[in-house]
């Protein structure tokens, strides 16, 4: 029976995922459900060739000369950094899957961007912060992580994967990938980072998503 779900599932990424198109939130929970029953206790996903683009937004347009990454909240003080600001800080590669909660996943994918410590060493974060929020474009799409979660090795803000920058579609131009989690965590179009003492519930979360996004037998 488990065979033949995940032939139905596969079927169904390969002929609908694919398509670069807005998906409804309704869609997203559906596909959660049947992808968490049918494979999940093995964290096991299907391997696909292409980023499936799964928003609940349309794709903003971002305008470089006027795009700022703010970094506020329970900081000492405040910045805004352009895109060639993020740019100039140490640079980021790493090697890295990118897992999707509803069952499919790119292996190897190369990530280039910056570790969050370089950000969050221009604002001078205060001891009284322990959750960091990261706020898509618009202000709709959020999710947040530990300050210990944000610092992680694996942890980054990217611009590039693959060697070309972030698609419109995909983030850019700059998104929050955490390996060991699953990509709802991973917020697009990031445009502001806000830290705070009590730990703020993603978009997701608020339908009954884990706020932890841990993918099983997947450490850093």
């Amino acid at each position: 029976m488990i065979e033949g779900m995940t032939d139905m599932i596969k079927h169904w990424i390969e002929t609908t995922l694919s398509r670069r198109s807005f998906i409804s939130a309704v869609c997203l929970g559906v596909s959660h459900f049947i992808f968490k029953s049918a494979a999940w206790a093995r964290a096991e996903y299907i391997r696909v060739k292409e980023f499936p683009i799964r928003s609940i937004e349309k794709t903003p347009r971002v305008d470089l000369k006027t795009w700022r990454l703010k970094v506020e909240g329970l900081v000492g003080q405040p910045v805004s950094l352009s895109f060639d600001d993020i740019k100039a800080l140490p640079k980021m590669i790493q090697n890295k899957s990118f897992i999707c909660v509803e069952g499919w996943g790119l292996d190897n994918q190369i990530w280039e961007g910056v570790h969050l410590k370089e950000v969050f060493s221009k604002v001078g974060v205060s001891p009284k912060a322990k959750f960091v929020t990261f706020i898509a474009i618009g202000g709709y799409y959020r999710d947040s992580l530990s300050i210990q979660e944000a610092l992680e090795p694996d942890t980054m803000a990217a611009y590039r994967v693959n060697g070309k920058d972030l698609a419109p579609e995909n983030g850019f131009p700059l998104r929050l990938i955490i390996p060991r989690m699953y990509a709802y965590k991973g917020v697009k179009w990031v445009e502001k980072m806000v830290f705070t003492e009590e730990q703020e519930v993603g978009y997701w979360e608020q339908s009954g998503y884990s706020v932890d996004g841990s993918i099983p037998g997947i450490r850093n």
